[in-house]
């Protein structure tokens, strides 16, 4: 397995695996610094690592923020818009696993970004 480091402007994002079946790496944001909102057609497994972070997660026009703290974890159902979120003063490091085809994805991800 050969790991990918990709620098995105908000931290990093190292990708560990991925095929048609399963996607995972890690994200690692700075503090004070968040994605995008998005959501993936498959589930999204988080896994809180280092640091904490705030998941927005939406639901028509209701907006709930989960805090990851270190040994946190959350499922996010596939289409489900959601934002990755650090406010905090140290970097957050998340696991993520996404459990199907993100192949896309990843490879916008691999275009868009710096190693």
């Amino acid at each position: 397995m050969s790991f990918e480091l990709y620098k995105i402007p908000q931290g990093n994002i190292m990708i560990a695996f991925s095929d048609e079946n399963l996607s995972m790496g890690t994200l690692e944001l700075n503090p004070d610094q968040e994605l995008s909102k998005h959501n993936r057609p498959v589930l999204e497994s988080l896994f809180q690592l280092k640091g904490k972070c705030v998941m927005k997660l939406f639901e028509d026009d209701v907006v709930e923020e989960v805090i990851l703290e270190k040994g946190d974890s959350i499922d996010i159902s596939p289409l489900k818009y959601h934002i990755h979120s650090n406010p905090f003063d140290e970097p957050s490091i998340t696991f993520w696993k996404a459990t199907g085809d993100i192949t896309e994805i990843i490879n916008k991800i691999r275009e868009n970004s710096k190693m």
